[in-house]
């Protein structure tokens, strides 16, 4: 198990980007940009249900996140772990997420569900530098 530093923490509750990679059915990588968050020890972000990381990660939880400092996109984190979904709150969750992020309530805040990827390896390039 790894653990989050304070300027990981730092870079996830900052107004950053990530990019999330599933392993589909077929075996192959899909990949999707998302908003991200902490709850202080593991990323989370929110999808859908019925999009492909969401139907990915019930299949098979294991995810690779990398989360870039938007001021220093040569500063970013990878996270590897495995998900855990939970469906409760998850509407409120994507309105946080979307008034972080752009100011205002989520467009569609039904259906969600919060993924919560617990560290079990994170790369840091030049974050805690």
């Amino acid at each position: 198990m790894a653990t989050l530093t304070d300027k990981h923490l730092d870079l996830l509750r900052g107004k950053n980007f990530a990019v999330v990679a599933t392993v589909g059915e077929d075996g192959r990588p899909q990949t999707s940009v998302v908003w991200i968050d902490t709850d202080g020890e593991n990323v989370v972000f929110n999808t859908t249900n019925s999009r492909a990381k969401g139907r990915n990660l019930r299949k098979d939880p294991r995810v690779s996140i990398s989360i870039w400092d938007n001021d220093d996109p040569y500063k970013y984190l990878e996270v590897e772990g495995a998900a855990e979904l939970d469906e409760n709150g998850a509407g409120e969750h994507i309105n946080d997420l979307s008034h972080k992020y752009a100011g205002e309530d989520f467009h569609t805040p039904t259906n969600r569900v919060i993924v919560r990827v617990r560290p079990e390896r994170v790369l840091d390039h030049g974050v805690s530098d």
